[in-house]
């Protein structure tokens, strides 16, 4: 049972999005949502200034406070992005209001993916966009706050691509993995017979697992079906999503790999970044 969602809102037109799943989810799902705006502390705190000579083998530093112009012009950021963060959260209330949701608004300062993860606890899903405000710079290493959300966050992700559409149909990669395990688990517990269809993804080599699978869906009467496919993962999986016209992907954090995967880039990272469709991620 899910009680609470937190999304997580910058004003670009990815969190947008991600507002527009929360709201859909919260609705249907009869509970609390909770909207974060996280002023970046980076773009609001004043550079340090040393000084030091070329030679210094000591490493000693003079400190240099900064010009009061410069103090004053980062006061004026802060001030104007704590305004435009009220903002975006009072027009996030008006809406929940008007489809009768309780809403809660939540503005902070600090590195976003940091208080993303701390404010998700209070929720049992975080919602983010797939990507931010700087989303015109396009990212091909780890490292965007989404990707740092995902690894860090201590509650299930799904991460929102730019553009809201009614999510009905839902497909899940299955791989045997512990994390795909548990994000069946969590989808079937959290949203029952939510989807109008269920379609569960599984290569050859794993057909034997998905039996498992098919008792436990089964048993909590939600209706699915198997596809078998071969081929690369992640673009099976898209070319299938594509196929069948799915709305949303279900995947667990780490595959059957997991060391390897964090370090290496794993399926979730690139499905994080290519889907066009919006990402559930379960830990």
């Amino acid at each position: 049972m899910i009680g609470q969602v937190v999304v997580g809102i910058d004003g670009s037109d990815y969190s947008l999005s991600a507002f527009q799943y929360a709201e859909h989810f919260a609705a249907k799902l009869d509970c609390e949502l909770k909207g974060v705006f996280v002023v970046d502390s980076r773009k609001t705190e004043l550079p340090i200034i040393y000084a030091t000579g070329h030679f210094d083998y000591a490493f000693a530093r003079t400190y240099i406070p900064p010009d009061p112009e410069l103090k004053g012009f980062y006061n004026k950021i802060k001030k104007d992005l704590e305004g435009f963060a009220a903002n975006c959260l009072n027009n996030c209330k008006e809406s929940c209001k008007k489809n009768k949701i309780p809403f809660i608004a939540v503005q902070r300062e600090g590195l976003p993916s940091q208080v993303l993860a701390e404010e998700s606890r209070s929720g049992d899903l975080l919602f983010i966009g797939q990507k931010g405000e700087n989303a015109r710079f396009a990212r091909t290493i780890v490292g965007s706050t989404a990707e740092d959300v995902v690894r860090s966050s201590p509650r299930p992700v799904m991460a929102c691509p730019q553009a809201f559409r009614t999510p009905e149909k839902i497909l899940f990669p299955y791989d045997g993995s512990l994390s795909a395990e548990r994000a069946l688990q969590f989808c079937v517990n959290a949203f029952g017979t939510f989807w109008k269809e269920f379609l569960i993804l599984s290569s050859e080599e794993e057909e034997g697992l998905t039996e498992r699978e098919h008792r436990y869906l089964s048993k909590h009467a939600i209706d699915h079906r198997l596809v078998t496919e071969k081929g690369s993962p992640i673009d099976t999986v898209l070319e299938v999503a594509e196929r069948e016209g799915s709305d949303l992907l279900l995947i667990g954090s780490h595959g059957t790999h997991k060391i390897r995967d964090y370090i290496l880039g794993s399926t979730t990272v690139h499905l994080l970044r290519r889907s066009p469709l919006p990402v559930l991620i379960v830990y």
